[in-house]
């Protein structure tokens, strides 16, 4: 198990020769161990730490040495660690590295990646045993997308059995479709699943109010999909995404949707495209750089998604926690970017999470702030419907 490149992205000679240095580094390893087939498994470098803004460009070289290796090489396997928690707290709240949750993460994608090269594959998530939709009839279509707390890092499904009134959110419900793709990619579901905890670490995200108090409220049948990477930030899903071309969500993001729509009509029910619910992106807030130029980005991605989806008229609901009040921070009024854009666009609907249960983590929600902001975007479509 091989994490290691953070301080050779620094150096102009060390970065791109990273792949070269890793590929003889393993075949000294299995010539001096004489097992030349001993595998490795080569951690990723979480860009979800400040150095994946202030270092894009740097730590995209090393990963892509380690991808090269890990592509050539069948007995080297490239093991994602962005979905993984990151210390937060301190200045602009992004540390360097992994924290006592990250790092008991960062070991469970190391056993899960052994256990699936010895056949030991993971218990398959509980699928839907009775479709919930009667034939032909019509289907609400929900998107939820976006960063951290949409994928829900410090939500844990234990928790809401001491939180009054959502214990029944950690039971399946069979009565709504769920899909989704998570952790950019490092976790999708096999079709359509009964709405419940499917996150990483049996953690969850804003979905499971979301779809409770929409299935209480909204008749008719509803089913949601969820798309979202915490190793992100907003200028990843820019059409035009950045230098580190790995990173770029967008196609990925546009292609999920369409899955979702095809597969619902392929089941036979005419499909409405409710909405896209989008939590701006935590980090973004918490960089200079970024938080100056998040309202631009996602203008340019809402514009788009519409485009390609040939759906012109996409309600996007846009949700915006409390920005991280910081030193050289205040003088970007980044809630005043997104009401002005929310202005001139009367299919964008603009939602301040700002009263929320406060974070007991800096820029990331715990149980309770997931549940309460599941339940402030359904009101924000019962609201705008």
């Amino acid at each position: 198990m091989w994490h290691q490149g953070e301080n050779d992205m620094f150096d102009k000679q060390f970065r791109p020769n990273y792949g070269k240095n890793l590929q003889n580094f393993l075949a000294k390893w299995r010539r001096d161990l004489k097992t030349p087939k001993l595998k490795f498994y080569i951690g990723e470098l979480c860009t979800k730490t400040i150095w994946g803004m202030d270092n894009r460009e740097n730590m995209y070289a090393i990963r892509a040495g380690q991808k090269a290796v890990t592509e050539s090489d069948p007995n080297a396997e490239y093991i994602p660690t962005s979905h993984d928690a990151v210390e937060i707290g301190g200045g602009a709240g992004l540390h360097y590295h992994y924290g006592t949750l990250g790092q008991l993460e960062h070991g469970i994608n190391y056993a899960d990646a052994y256990l699936r090269t010895i056949g030991k594959k993971p218990a398959k998530p509980q699928q839907l045993k009775r479709w919930p939709y009667a034939k032909g009839s019509p289907v609400k279509l929900f998107i939820l997308a976006g960063h951290r707390n949409m994928e829900g890092e410090r939500a844990f499904a234990e928790d809401l059995k001491s939180l009054p009134g959502t214990e029944g959110l950690a039971k399946p419900n069979a009565k709504i479709a769920y899909r989704y793709n998570i952790g950019g990619g490092y976790k999708s579901s096999k079709g359509w699943l009964p709405l419940g905890p499917d996150g990483f670490y049996d953690t969850f995200g804003p979905e499971l109010s979301f779809g409770k108090m929409l299935q209480d409220k909204v008749p008719g049948n509803i089913a949601i999909a969820k798309f979202t990477d915490s190793g992100s930030q907003i200028n990843d899903w820019t059409p035009q995404g950045t230098s580190a071309k790995d990173r770029n969500d967008y196609p990925k993001f546009i292609a999920f949707i369409q899955e979702s729509m095809k597969e619902l009509q392929a089941k036979g029910h005419p499909v409405e495209v409710a909405g896209v619910f989008y939590h701006v992106g935590e980090n973004d807030m918490a960089f200079g750089p970024y938080r100056r130029n998040a309202a631009k980005w996602l203008q340019s991605t809402i514009a788009k998604s519409r485009q390609d989806l040939g759906l012109p008229s996409l309600k996007w609901f846009v949700s915006q926690q409390v920005p991280p009040n910081e030193k050289g921070l205040d003088g970007i009024d980044v809630t005043a970017q997104l009401t002005a854009l929310a202005a001139t666009d009367p299919s964008l609907i603009h939602l301040s999470a700002f009263g929320l249960s406060p974070q007991q983590d800096k820029l990331v929600f715990n149980t309770l702030g997931i549940v309460q902001l599941g339940e402030l975007l359904a009101q924000g479509y019962l609201d705008h419907k």
